[in-house]
Formats: C-alpha cells, structure tokens, sequence
C-alpha cells in the first residue's frame, strides 16, 4: 500500500481493468516472484489455503523457507465484532487491494494483530511464510518493486490495536529500517516503529456495521488531523462465503498479485 498516495488525488493506472495483463507484466511479477492470481477466486486461494505452495526461489535462499508451510488460523474469527476482517475485505476505492486477518497474528489478551504485509523472514524451515499472500495488489510495476524491497525485505508490518469495544484501530507502520539505506538483511526481525508524527493510521466500524464488515480508514501524515482514505469492506466471509460487499469486486481489476 502506498502511504503517500492520496485519494483525492488521481493515480496513474499502468493497466486497464478490463484488460489481461501484457506479457511483460506477467514476467516482471515472476521475475519479482509475486504470482499472478484471479480476482474472483479470491475467496479460495486467500481464505481456504491451509498450507502454502512451495516456496519461491527469494523465500528459500533469503527468508530460509524450505518447503510449503501450514496455517493456522489467528482466531480473530472468534470475536464477533471483527468477525468480518477474518474473511476478504477489499480496499474500496484502490486498485486490486485485497486482505485477511484470518492468518495473521492475534492476540486476544492486547486486542492487537500483527499482519506482516506481504511476508517476511519468520524462522528457519518449513514453517516460516505462513503470512505469504494475505494482501494483494494491482498488476503495476511499482507493485512488484516496492512489495519486494521496502516490504518483504524489510518485514513490513501493521499492528492492529482495538479499543475496549473493538470499534476502533490505531495502525501501527512497522519493519526494519535498514532497508531505506540499501542495506537489505532479510532474517533481522522488525526493529522500529514509525512515529504518529510522521505517519499515523486507524480504522473506524461504520455505524451499520456490529460484526466486522465495514470500515472508515483514516490517515494522517505529518502530525495533522485525521483524513478520509479508503472504505474497507467484507467481500467474503471468514468460510469463503459471499460477504455482504460482494458487489465491490467488480469495482476492481481480474487478476492481482501476491506474494509467494
């Protein structure tokens, strides 16, 4: 996700929704071994993929990914308040953004889930990349460069912390610094935090929404008031079911990239 982008400011599109991507589109993703996947299938491979396919070549020789890893679901599913973010909720009014809570990282004690954003080191063997393929993006190229090296390299994570009646978010933006001055080592763990100064998220359940499946995500960038980003909405549930904001695929392209 592009925390500089702004919308109500127009993006240029690389591609057009309504198109395949070109040849050189597809090889550029697999170059950056990110995997093409369709849209309307998202409800499956997102949701319904207990273990991981087999790594790519980046994942075994710089994160020490060995063969498939199995998922475990986080168990935010349990709670009936967020019950919606353990399905597949799209980022209504981007381009090709979906993602799932339901393989992320829970913890029920501090309210909080830690999604690394498109993978990361996890330990040695074959259970590390569990959290591969959680977000997509659209097929551009700057959806390849910056997934790749600011955020798998530098384990790029969201941590998610509710309030008491799991009605509101603070976001925090997590990972290794270190990859901002070209110094890129894969197996450091995530060692900083940016501060709310600089760049500050969060995420409030509608007012018709009591189970998880809609939200406002607010941003702020420089220490000023919270602004209008994005909706995100419930597209499937936590079993691959038809959500309730099924219809908001259609406002997104056929194929998207994640992580592999």
């Amino acid at each position: 996700p592009n925390i500089f982008s702004s919308p109500h400011r127009p993006q240029p599109a690389m591609i057009s929704f309504c198109e395949p991507p070109s040849g050189l589109q597809s090889c550029l993703a697999a170059c950056c071994c990110m995997e093409m996947k369709e849209r309307d299938s998202v409800g499956e491979w997102m949701l319904n993929a207990n273990k991981t396919k087999a790594p790519s070549l980046l994942q075994k020789l710089c994160f020490c990914q060995s063969g498939p890893s199995e998922r475990r679901p986080s168990g935010i599913e349990t709670v009936p308040q967020l019950r919606g973010l353990a399905g597949v909720t799209v980022q209504a009014g981007t381009r090709g953004a979906f993602q799932t809570f339901k393989w992320a990282k829970w913890d029920a004690a501090k309210r909080q889930v830690d999604l690394k954003v498109f993978g990361g080191f996890t330990d040695c063997g074959g259970s590390g990349g569990s959290e591969l393929g959680l977000w997509s993006e659209s097929v551009e190229a700057q959806c390849c460069f910056l997934p790749q090296l600011f955020g798998r390299c530098g384990n790029s994570t969201y941590r998610f912390t509710f309030s008491e009646d799991y009605r509101r978010a603070d976001i925090a933006i997590m990972g290794n610094a270190l990859v901002f001055c070209c110094i890129c080592i894969p197996c450091l763990p995530v060692l900083c935090t940016v501060p709310k100064c600089c760049f500050a998220f969060e995420m409030v359940q509608t007012d018709n929404s009591t189970d998880g499946t809609s939200w406002t995500r607010n941003s702020s960038m420089c220490g000023s008031d919270f602004k209008f980003h994005y909706h995100l909405k419930e597209v499937y549930t936590p079993e691959g079911e038809v959500g309730k904001y099924h219809d908001e695929l259609k406002e997104h392209p056929q194929q998207v990239m994640v992580t592999y």
